[in-house]
């Protein structure tokens, strides 16, 4: 192989799997010969991109194969297929890898962040979701090494070749913790982070609970941040947080640079979470509340789950008077799993190893 190396990404601006490479990079040694494409028209950062250099790309197999290395070389992917195409089927990126692949013999690693949507039979979109996976399992035939984030997506990937071996790879918390005194903490003050579709499922599944938690005055405040905002959105979003009569508010503060979230997960008691346990480990939102060693209400907390399920907290457990010690001891162990499974150093570790790049001993 070449010592050439070209990371593709849905997007390298501020965003999800954005932010997701670049922390890895942050994380890894200087790479000699490596390139980031994104396709044309994806999220660009606002400047550069490190020591390495970008380049745009149409949305096109051969556009594509033109910017990977001639012959061996490496290849790693960021895959999403939304990302890549608006109906989440990027058949482009998918031809272009496997001919790649199959010409140059280079090394190729997939990193799955998103696979196929899950339509039901009658859904227009259910073709779509078939072709998709079907050629996602022709991807998985030729790729050297297979990532993802959850466990549910690496048995998914699994069936589609059960002769491939998929590692399961946490996502990291993508802003930055600073250490500060558990008494720097506002009682009663809660954070709902992440996009507004997700903020708003949130409001919605637990809104019972959130009322009641607010009528006994367990909380006293929502801060509401995250980007993806719409007119619409935020009415409704402003309609269920109204009706939990909160005593001291809410306020909706869209997306906020990195400090200033640092700060407010650094400064409330509670975090808000209501997606599901598979969606735990590919949640960077998620693991910013836990490194910031934030006490998060979800009605998935389970004590008899797997961590970190079972370290959440229930609304019923805050309403039957659950101690301080304890909210203050789940915190911390939540904080401890976060580092131990999904660090950025253990991350880009583990992709190290993946691409076959040394890193040097601290």
């Amino acid at each position: 192989m070449t010592g050439e190396l070209v990371i593709i990404s849905p997007e390298l601006g501020s965003g999800g799997i954005g932010d997701y490479t670049r922390r890895l990079l942050e994380h890894l040694p200087q790479i000699g010969g490596l390139r980031l494409v994104i396709p044309a028209g994806g999220n660009m950062p606002a400047n550069s991109f490190g020591p390495y250099p970008v380049e745009a790309v149409d949305a096109r197999a051969d556009a594509l194969r033109n910017k990977l290395p001639r012959q061996g070389g490496k290849v790693f992917v960021q895959y999403s297929g939304y990302g890549f195409q608006r109906f989440g089927y990027p058949r482009w990126l998918i031809n272009a890898l496997i001919d790649w692949k199959e010409e140059s013999q280079g090394f190729l690693a997939i990193m799955f962040h998103e696979i196929w949507t899950f339509w039901p039979v009658w859904n227009k979109n259910y073709l779509i979701q078939q072709l998709h996976r079907r050629d996602i399992g022709r991807l998985l035939r030729v790729t050297d090494k297979t990532l993802t984030s959850t466990s549910g997506q690496a048995k998914d990937l699994a069936a589609l070749w059960p002769g491939s071996k998929i590692q399961v790879l946490p996502v990291g918390s993508n802003i930055h913790r600073v250490c500060l005194r558990d008494d720097a903490r506002q009682p009663g003050v809660a954070v709902l982070f992440g996009l507004q579709f997700s903020r708003i499922r949130a409001l919605r599944k637990m809104e019972a609970e959130l009322k009641a938690l607010s009528h006994a005055r367990k909380l006293r405040k929502v801060v509401v941040i995250g980007a993806g905002s719409s007119p619409q959105g935020e009415e409704e979003e402003r309609r269920r947080l109204l009706a939990l009569g909160l005593s001291e508010g809410f306020d909706q503060r869209g997306p906020l640079p990195e400090n200033e979230i640092t700060n407010l997960l650094s400064t409330a008691a509670f975090a808000i979470w209501a997606q599901g346990e598979l969606s735990v480990t590919k949640s960077g939102t998620f693991m910013a509340c836990a490194a910031h060693g934030l006490n998060i209400i979800s009605c998935y907390a389970d004590a008899v789950k797997p961590e970190p399920l079972s370290l959440l907290v229930s609304p019923h457990e805050l309403m039957e008077e659950i101690t301080t010690v304890e909210l203050h001891s789940r915190a911390a162990r939540l904080r401890e799993w976060q580092a131990r499974t999904s660090a950025w150093p253990s991350i880009a570790s583990e992709i190290a190893r993946a691409l076959d790049i040394e890193i040097p001993a601290p």
